[in-house]
C-alpha cells in the first residue's frame, strides 16, 4: 500500500459514521443562543416564531414606537408580548401577532386580557365601517376570539361577544338599524338572558327564546334610524324558529 493510500486510510477509519456526523451537527445547531434574544435554540421553541413575527408587526405599525421591555412570556403555553411606547403586540401560535392600543388595550386588560374570556387579540385595531353619509364613523374596533370591543369618543369602549354579537353582525354590525354598542354585552341577573345595548335599540338572548331586538326610534338623532328591513327580519324569524320554546 502506498503512502497515499494508507494516509487516507487513517481518515476514513477515524471518521465518524454519516448518522453520527447529523448528530453531532444537530447537538451543535440546539446549542446555538442568538444574542438578541438569548434563547437557547429548539426547534420546538415557539419564541423562534415569535420574535420575528412581533417584529414585523412592529415594523408595519411603526407607530408603536419604541420597545420598552424584552419580550415576555404568558400563562403556561407558548404566548408572548412585547410592549412598546404607545401599544403592546401579542402573538400565539392560533391568532398570529395583533397589536392593541388605547381605549381598547384598557379595557381588554380591565376585563383580565388575555387570561379573560375575550382571550388574545385575532385582528389589529381596525376603523369603524364608512357611514352612509360618507366618510367613517369615529372610532375603531378590534376582534379577540371570544368577543369584539368596539369604541367611539361618545360611548367608550364596549365589548360585544356571544349570539348578542352574531345576531349584530348578521344585521350589519355597526351600520346596521342599531348603530354602535354603547356598554359591555351582559347576563341579565336571575333570567339567563345575555342582553347588549346599541345606540338605536337593544338584542337579547336566550335559548328559551332566541334572539329579541328591539329598534327605539325615540333615541337621540331618530332620522337617523332606520327599521329593520325585509331581509333583516327574515334572518331574525329564522332564528326564533329555530329556538322557539317548547308548548
Amino acid at each position: 500500500m502506498t503512502e497515499r493510500m494508507m494516509h487516507l486510510s487513517r481518515h476514513r477509519d477515524a471518521a465518524p459514521a454519516r448518522g453520527e456526523v447529523r448528530s453531532a451537527h444537530v447537538d451543535r445547531a440546539r446549542s446555538w443562543s442568538d444574542f438578541r434574544t438569548a434563547v437557547r435554540y429548539d426547534p420546538a421553541n415557539q419564541l423562534l416564531l415569535a420574535v420575528p413575527a412581533i417584529s414585523a408587526k412592529r415594523a408595519e405599525h411603526a407607530w408603536l414606537g419604541e420597545a420598552t421591555a424584552p419580550h415576555t412570556r404568558l400563562g403556561e403555553g407558548e404566548m408572548y408580548r412585547r410592549e412598546f411606547e404607545r401599544g403592546s403586540v401579542y402573538w400565539s401560535a392560533r391568532t398570529g401577532a395583533h397589536e392593541v392600543h388605547g381605549p381598547i388595550a384598557e379595557h381588554w386588560q380591565g376585563v383580565g386580557g388575555e387570561t379573560s374570556f375575550l382571550g388574545f387579540p385575532t385582528t389589529d385595531e381596525q376603523p369603524l365601517a364608512a357611514s352612509e353619509f360618507g366618510g367613517r364613523l369615529p372610532g375603531g374596533f378590534a376582534h379577540f376570539e371570544g368577543g369584539s370591543i368596539y369604541w367611539t369618543p361618545a360611548h367608550g369602549p364596549a365589548i360585544v361577544f356571544g349570539m348578542v354579537r352574531d345576531i349584530w353582525a348578521l344585521l350589519g354590525w355597526e351600520r346596521s338599524a342599531l348603530g354602535l354598542p354603547v356598554q359591555d354585552v351582559d347576563l341579565v341577573p336571575a333570567t339567563g338572558v345575555l342582553r347588549g345595548v346599541f345606540e338605536h335599540g337593544t338584542v337579547e338572548w336566550s335559548s328559551s327564546t332566541g334572539p329579541v331586538v328591539v329598534i327605539d326610534p325615540s333615541g337621540d338623532d331618530p332620522d337617523a334610524v332606520g327599521a329593520l328591513d325585509a331581509v333583516d327580519e327574515d334572518t331574525l324569524d329564522r332564528l326564533r324558529s329555530d329556538f322557539a320554546p317548547e308548548a
